[in-house]
């Protein structure tokens, strides 16, 4: 199992490196793309509609990381509570600054996501 997290860890750094080795693409080619994205509507490849998706599953995937830490933060808490009830108190302010940290950084990458979407109406078309 270590070596396939390896692998695909490996793999996940090299994929930005592969399109360094691609051939960049001649002015006509990048005058043909521009042409055939603004006569369809989206200023962008993919479109309007693939910034809302993008958007959404980064929102999703930003709430369900932030419930997972979130959510061990609590059980630890609980552990850690139950086998030293006289240290209660400072771990119990430990996990709600922890908590907040989790809750701060997940609501910055939420509002990014969500200025994605608002800025569409911003792009040229």
């Amino acid at each position: 199992m270590k070596k396939i997290a390896l692998l695909a860890l490996l793999a996940l750094f090299l994929m930005p490196a592969a399109g360094a080795f691609a051939a960049a693409p001649t002015p006509d080619q990048v005058n043909d793309l521009v042409k055939s994205n603004t006569s369809t509507g989206g200023g962008l490849p993919g479109g309007t509609a693939g910034i809302v998706i993008g958007a959404c599953i980064g929102v999703g995937l930003v709430i369900m990381g932030g419930a997972k830490g979130i959510g061990m933060i609590g059980s630890h808490t609980v552990d850690a509570i139950a086998r030293q009830p006289e240290a209660g108190g400072r771990i119990f302010t430990s996990m709600i600054i922890s908590a907040a940290m989790i809750e701060g950084a997940t609501l910055f990458a939420v509002v990014l996501c969500l200025l994605a979407v608002l800025g569409m109406r911003y792009i040229p078309s």
